[in-house]
């Protein structure tokens, strides 16, 4: 019953703030409710966990469940529970490339490069496609402040699906440590070359471009919104990348307060989501 209310509330909370925002300004932030662990994900674990007591699975059939226990413990912020189950993989078979990205990704939240680079690195000797290790590389090269090797990785990244605005995002962001005014160009001229600009995120392009205003943004992130766990994540990368916007024109305080609206919506497993985290603990540090 508690569950059920609490969605009813979010959706009450979602119509409220709309019509505010769209008489007034977006001070005043839109939010979700913040995603929290299901009855539906608590029965999953219970069940993958009970599975596993069974002393007679084939090893191909445990892999495959440890995988999936992983990955939702990963989905629902338990990360010592996933790096648990996916070191437990690797006794299995070394040769996973989804494990040495998770690790990697875990090694960077721990601040540890050395490890996360020799990890994505297995992960592209095993899998030279696995896109996902292209970004966190390139994310630990940026936070490394090699942004030459970053750039090649953020593009090839973007590459495999130019029409995504994320990737175009994280290129740009890239590049604009390299040089501001091509950084400026590259994205207008990728934006001018998507082949359907009525995806979500798009919106978030225009905004850098300056073709609408923040308010304008807010408004349009909403549109097709059925659920709460997709308004929360799309609010959680909406106030991520306008944390960066409002960070490279030096307005800190403004940066800080987006990033830790992007962390309220709990969605751990998205990259904006660990990012802001990294970025409100490098403010701290000033």
């Amino acid at each position: 019953m508690k569950r059920y209310n609490l969605r009813v509330i979010g959706l009450l909370l979602t119509i409220f703030l709309s019509s505010y925002i769209s008489g007034c300004s977006t001070k005043t932030p839109l939010l979700a409710v913040p995603l929290q662990v299901s009855y539906d994900d608590e029965i999953k674990l219970a069940q993958i966990s009970q599975q596993l007591y069974n002393k007679n699975l084939s090893e191909k059939a445990r892999m495959q469940l440890l995988f999936q226990r992983g990955s939702l413990y990963d989905s629902l912020g338990f990360r010592a529970f996933a790096q648990t189950d996916f070191n437990q993989l690797l006794s299995y078979n070394v040769a996973i490339p989804d494990v040495y990205n998770y690790l990697a990704i875990n090694a960077m939240h721990d601040g540890d490069y050395d490890t996360a680079f020799m990890a994505l690195n297995t992960a592209l000797e095993l899998a030279p496609d696995y896109q996902f290790a292209y970004i966190n590389r390139a994310i630990a090269l940026y936070r490394n402040e090699r942004y030459e090797a970053a750039s090649v990785d953020a593009l090839k990244f973007y590459q495999y699906a130019p029409n995504d605005p994320m990737r175009m995002l994280w290129l740009y962001l890239v590049e604009e440590k390299l040089d501001k005014n091509k950084a400026n160009e590259g994205i207008l001229r990728r934006y001018n070359e998507m082949a359907d600009k009525t995806v979500w995120g798009s919106d978030i392009v225009a905004f850098y471009l300056g073709k609408i205003s923040e308010d304008h943004l807010m408004i349009n992130l909403q549109q097709g919104v059925e659920t709460n766990n997709e308004l929360a994540q799309r609010l959680c990368e909406t106030y991520f990348y306008l944390g960066k916007y409002y960070q490279s024109k030096g307005d800190n305080k403004r940066a800080e307060m987006l990033f830790k609206y992007s962390l309220a919506n709990n969605v751990y497993n998205y990259l904006e989501h660990q990012q802001a985290l990294f970025e409100i603990t490098q403010l701290n540090k000033k």
